[in-house]
């Protein structure tokens, strides 16, 4: 079995351990998926969403995600992504959907192409906070093919001084090149760099064009710590893969590399060319947490 169907499981069995109204086996189609909730268990969940959280239901319900919808591929149908017991969206939003102020399914022009989808975000008198949230995802092989209209920031980055990352480009053909992502000598494998560049890109394009005043910018990574959790099936190497993530992370400066995309975007794409690069990055934090910590950020 794939290493992220066995944390799903291991989830489940966490979940439906600590709260027996839970229960497992989404049927739909004529097929049973066991590590999505069962179709009466989901529906509770996205009544009471309605009934108590009408601005993430609203949200949810118009994500490009389609988090609450069965899904067709083909002739096949599959359970709504929001009910897997390792869905990064369901995590998140049980832990933060009682906090006042926080939204869900924050979208961000990125300037260089298509949109950058967070997972939350608040605001505060004093900052923005941005959170992008992993449960299963650092469980499930990247191929590291990207788009080329990457490909210009990717050089930038890689030929700056300031950052320690670098963009091993391979050209495909005029739209796809392959990426290998380094952190001075530590290869990134688990940790999704594409996806995190692309954030930072919408976040800096966000500041570049005033639609925030200027604040404290604080980026929280929720990655789901496995190690909190029974495993029983697979831990060993679910383990090592969550430690290799949160190693590659870390490995990052992201401050460093927040101010090497605000530059490109100040001088490649001349987005808000006039103003106080240092106002914006100079405010920029990173912070890597999991399910057991994230809270107290908020708190």
């Amino acid at each position: 079995m794939e290493l992220n169907k066995i944390l799903d499981y291991a989830i489940m069995a966490d979940e439906t351990a600590k709260n027996p109204v839970i229960k497992s086996g989404y049927v739909t189609n004529e097929k049973t998926y066991n590590n999505y909730l069962y179709n009466d268990s989901f529906e509770k969940f996205v009544e009471d969403m309605k009934t108590n959280h009408p601005v993430a239901y609203e949200m949810y319900g118009k994500g490009g995600g389609k988090e609450l919808e069965e899904r067709k591929v083909g002739k096949n149908i599959y359970p709504p992504k929001m009910a897997s017991f390792g869905s990064s969206s369901r995590m998140i939003y049980n832990l933060m959907k009682d906090v006042d102020g926080f939204l869900f399914e924050k979208k961000l022009p990125t300037t260089v192409g298509g949109i950058a989808n967070l997972d939350g975000f608040t605001e505060t008198a004093d900052k923005c906070v941005f959170v992008e949230a992993k449960c299963r995802e650092p469980y499930t092989s990247k191929d590291g093919i990207i788009e080329r209209k990457y490909e210009d920031l990717y050089k930038v980055i890689t030929a700056s001084d300031k950052t320690d990352v670098a963009c091993n480009i391979k050209v495909i053909d005029d739209r796809k090149m392959k990426v290998m992502f380094m952190s001075g000598d530590t290869e990134i494998h688990s940790f999704d760099m594409k996806q995190m560049i692309s954030h930072l890109l919408g976040v800096a394009t966000a500041f570049l064009k005033d639609e925030f005043e200027p604040k404290k910018i604080d980026f929280i990574y929720l990655l789901f710590n496995p190690k909190l959790i029974e495993i029983k099936e697979g831990k060993s190497e679910i383990h090592r893969i969550y430690e290799q993530t949160c190693n590659e992370c870390n490995s990052v400066d992201f401050k460093a590399l927040f101010e090497v995309i605000v530059d490109y975007l100040q001088s490649v794409k001349r987005l808000g060319k006039d103003k106080n690069k240092s106002d914006i990055t100079n405010n920029f934090s990173f912070r890597l947490c999991d399910q057991s910590n994230i809270r107290g950020r908020f708190d």
